[in-house]
């Protein structure tokens, strides 16, 4: 699907797990389909974090109303025995409310090397394992990301029902995905960066399809 419309096009999260794949640390656009997922399907996230992408200055940043802060709930773990108890305790997280599920380098702390008494691909397995029990489940939108794509964090990749890709171009992001696709984000030929305020602008240009969203009747989840 290519979009040659003003709105700029995110891709919809549905349900299963989605990759998104950027060079460095893709903190804009994580964020963004984060925030306007919530605000088109309504809802809360339960996002288990790590390498501190969880940051509440960058997302308020980026908010269009600092209300729909109040329906991100975070938990922060430092290793990866933590993050693992978090994702299993996210079943007492996860409620009718909830719309999305987010976990971004969901493989950095598997990577360390004081993992005792375990190995540490497996463990990253058995966490990737549970997200995708979430996913199938509870019906939700898992949204990940990985520190890197080599053979350690592959299993990620296979996990994925999707893999959505964004690349800078000369005008700006592109996404891209099993069946969709976004052109250049311009406005009067005006070349947009990859930064906070781009990001901002871009969920400020499809307010009206937020507000649009708020009139429909939310649709129910089904917890596990």
């Amino acid at each position: 699907m290519h979009s040659h419309r003003a709105v700029p096009e995110l891709p919809q999260l549905t349900t299963g797990v989605h990759l998104l794949e950027a060079e460095g640390r893709p903190v804009g656009p994580l964020h963004a389909l984060v925030l306007d997922h919530l605000l088109l399907d309504g809802g809360r996230a339960v996002w288990v974090d790590a390498n501190g992408y969880a940051s509440s200055t960058h997302l308020a940043e980026l908010a269009p109303s600092p209300r729909v802060l109040d329906r991100i709930d975070v938990a922060r773990g430092f290793t990866a025995y933590q993050h693992q108890a978090l994702l299993q305790d996210a079943t007492d997280a996860i409620e009718d409310a909830t719309s999305l599920l987010v976990a971004p380098a969901v493989d950095r702390f598997y990577r360390d090397d004081d993992i005792r008494g375990a190995e540490p691909q497996a463990l990253l397995m058995k966490s990737l394992s549970q997200l995708a029990s979430y996913a199938r489940e509870a019906g939700l939108p898992v949204l990940v990301t990985r520190t890197a794509a080599d053979d350690f964090a592959a299993p990620v990749e296979r996990l994925a029902d999707a893999v959505l890709t964004v690349q800078q171009t000369a005008f700006g992001p592109r996404f891209q995905g099993p069946d969709f696709e976004t052109l250049c984000y311009t406005d009067g030929g005006a070349t947009m960066q990859t930064t906070l305020t781009y990001w901002a602008q871009v969920l400020e240009a499809r307010a009206p399809l937020h507000e649009e969203a708020a009139t429909e009747e939310p649709t129910a989840r089904v917890s596990p």
